[in-house]
C-alpha cells in the first residue's frame, strides 16, 4: 500500500504482453529479505511449470526428517549448512551470510542452499566428517550419488564453494557409519519420509483394528453371559387315603402338593 504508483508500474507488464496475467496482473515470486523472481514467460507454455517447480522452495531452506528426501532429490547437489542453534551469534551470522551467496553468488544457480540442526542429526552427519565441535560448517551433498564435498580447513561460504567447482576440495563417497539395527532402521525412516510415515501409521491403525472385538455395525456386541440352569424347586405332596367304596382307586384319591 506505500509503494509509489510509479515505482509499482515497473513490476506490472501490460495486458498482452509476455508475463501478464488476465487483466494485465504478472507473476512472481515473493520471499522476505530476497528479491522478487518474476516469471516472463507465457502462462500456457512447460516453461511456467518449470518456473513452479523451481520456485517452490525457500532461498534457503532447513531440512528435518519431514522433506530431508524432497530437497536432496531435485536434481541439484545441496549446499547444506550444519548449525548449532544454542550458538545464537554465531549461526545467525553464519544463515545471513549463505542467504547472501544464495541470492547473490557467483554459483548460487547450481545449488539448493538449506541448513540443518547439527546437534539434533549429529549421527547422521557423522557420515560426512562433521562434528559438534566443528560447527557451524558448510558441506555439499549430491544424495542420489552418494557422494559429498568436505573440508573444514576453508573458510567462508565463498569460498568454499568456489573450491568445490575448482575441484580443489575433491568429491568423497558417503561413509556408510556403524550402526545397529535400530540406527539403520532409522536411517532409513528419514531417508524415505514422508512415506515411511505413512507406512508406520497405517501398521499403527491395522494392529488397532484388530485388536478389538468384531463389530456389527455401529454396535460392539458383548460376549453373552453363561447361563445357569435355575434350581429346582422342591415340592411337599401328600397323599390321603382312598374316597369311595374302592380301596386303593387312585384316580378317587385325594393328592395335595406344596
Amino acid at each position: 500500500p506505500e509503494t509509489p504508483g510509479g515505482e509499482a508500474a515497473r513490476f506490472l507488464p501490460g495486458e498482452g504482453s509476455a508475463g501478464a496475467a488476465p487483466g494485465g496482473g504478472f507473476i512472481a515470486r515473493v520471499e522476505g529479505g530476497v528479491p522478487a523472481r518474476l516469471y516472463g514467460g507465457e502462462l500456457d507454455s512447460a516453461s511456467f511449470l518449470d518456473f513452479v517447480e523451481a520456485q517452490n522452495l525457500a532461498t534457503v531452506v532447513h531440512l528435518d526428517g519431514h522433506n530431508f528426501r524432497f530437497v536432496t532429490r531435485r536434481g541439484k547437489p545441496v549446499a547444506l549448512a550444519a548449525i548449532d542453534p544454542s550458538d545464537e551469534a554465531r549461526t545467525d551470522m553464519f544463515e545471513k551470510d549463505l542467504k547472501r551467496y544464495a541470492v547473490r553468488g557467483e554459483h548460487r544457480e547450481d545449488y539448493i542452499f538449506a541448513t540443518i540442526d547439527g546437534t539434533k542429526w549429529g549421527k547422521f552427519l557423522e557420515q560426512f566428517s562433521i562434528t559438534k565441535e566443528s560447527l557451524p560448517e558448510l558441506f555439499v551433498i549430491d544424495t542420489p550419488a552418494r557422494t559429498y564435498w568436505q573440508d573444514s580447513s576453508v573458510f567462508g561460504i565463498s569460498n568454499f564453494v568456489e573450491a568445490v567447482k575448482s575441484g580443489e576440495i575433491e568429491p568423497r563417497v558417503q561413509e556408510k557409519p556403524k550402526k545397529g539395527v535400530a540406527d539403520q532402521v532409522f536411517q532409513v525412516f528419514v531417508e524415505w519420509m514422508p512415506w515411511s510415515l505413512f507406512g508406520m501409521l497405517s501398521i499403527f491403525v491395522l494392529v488397532f483394528y484388530l485388536s478389538f472385538p468384531s463389530i456389527d455395525g455401529d454396535l460392539v456386541r458383548p460376549p453373552r453371559p453363561e447361563s445357569r440352569p435355575s434350581p429346582a424347586k422342591k415340592t411337599k405332596c401328600c397323599c390321603r387315603g382312598p374316597v369311595g367304596d374302592e380301596e386303593g382307586a387312585i384316580d378317587k384319591m385325594s393328592l395335595s402338593c406344596n
